[in-house]
């Protein structure tokens, strides 16, 4: 049998922009991405994304809004499924800062995304499409 591993990523808006971070390594090294990454045993979805925002950009965040599962063959090479959820900052004026697995973090305008990785650009597109 083979079992894909769970995933999360978090769609973090700030002033209406979108958090991405450059990724420092492979797979898609280089690409912007959505703070995100593997839901540890005995851990919720939800609390695994506000673990993985918080090691990989700083912040303290709450998932507001399940987001969709994304689970496309292909979609990442290593075979996970993610639960993404929409997140807001716990704490208003926040600033993001590049920790664990990014090299550096910017905010963009959801409708007019850098090149992303993984399906991470639908994710956002999902996120916030009405």
């Amino acid at each position: 049998m083979d079992i894909r591993p769970l995933a999360t990523d978090g769609v973090v808006l700030l002033d209406g922009e979108v958090l991405l971070m450059e990724r420092s390594h492979d797979p898609h090294e280089g690409q912007w991405v959505l703070p995100g990454g593997i839901v540890e045993r005995g851990e919720t979805a939800a609390a695994a994304c506000q673990r993985e925002v918080a090691e990989e950009v700083g912040l303290s965040v709450e998932p507001i809004q399940f987001v969709g599962l994304y689970d496309a063959p292909g979609r990442d090479e290593r075979g996970n499924v993610s639960a993404a959820y929409l997140c807001r900052p716990r704490t208003p004026g926040q600033s993001p800062e590049p920790r664990e697995e990014a090299r550096r973090v910017d905010t963009f305008d959801p409708t007019d995304l850098p090149e992303t990785g993984f399906d991470h650009a639908a994710i956002v597109r999902d996120a916030v499409t009405p």
